[in-house]
């Protein structure tokens, strides 16, 4: 439940005027499609990242959205491919803020990537979402309100409004 209402204050948040990047996930992209039309929002906003390796697995939603990027699938092999993935989504533009919601074991590799070529920009690990977020967050130091407040749309207002330039 807090992974989704934290994607829909997210989407809420960012796609009015900015721009939102992520790695397509089945579980993720229709959450994203579903709430850029439900708030009429552009989704030319909406920048997904699309690994071929999962070319039989992609969600219809996908075909929502105008800035899709597929990547090339590193020798038939998952682990290879997300990565590749990865570097190219986290690569494509200057990010002011990254915001890391549930997951699991890739967050810690985007993570790792994001500081190596984002140095400057703001980590929020939504610790209240639990799993791979919870993680990065108890190993920083990272603003507690990401662990206690609920009130998604309130939280990104403050912390990512707080990170624009």
């Amino acid at each position: 439940m807090a992974i989704r209402e934290a994607i829909k204050a997210l989407v809420e948040i960012v796609v009015i005027d900015g721009t939102l990047t992520f790695g397509g996930h089945p579980a993720i992209t229709p959450l994203v499609a579903f709430h850029v039309r439900d708030f009429d929002l552009r989704a030319e906003n909406v920048t997904i990242f699309q690994s071929k390796f999962f070319e039989d697995k992609i969600p219809p939603q996908v075909s929502d959205f105008v800035d899709v990027r597929y990547t090339r699938s590193v020798d038939g092999d998952l682990k290879q491919s997300l990565s590749h993935m990865r570097k190219r989504m986290i690569g494509s533009r200057r990010f002011d803020c990254a915001v890391f919601i549930g997951g699991m074991e890739g967050i810690f590799e985007e993570l790792r990537i994001f500081r190596e070529m984002h140095p400057k920009a703001r980590l929020l690990p939504v610790a209240s979402t639990g799993a791979a977020a919870k993680k990065v967050f108890d190993g920083g130091k990272f603003p507690k309100e990401l662990a206690t407040e609920l009130t998604y749309p309130t939280l990104f207002r403050r912390l990512i409004m707080r990170s624009a330039p």
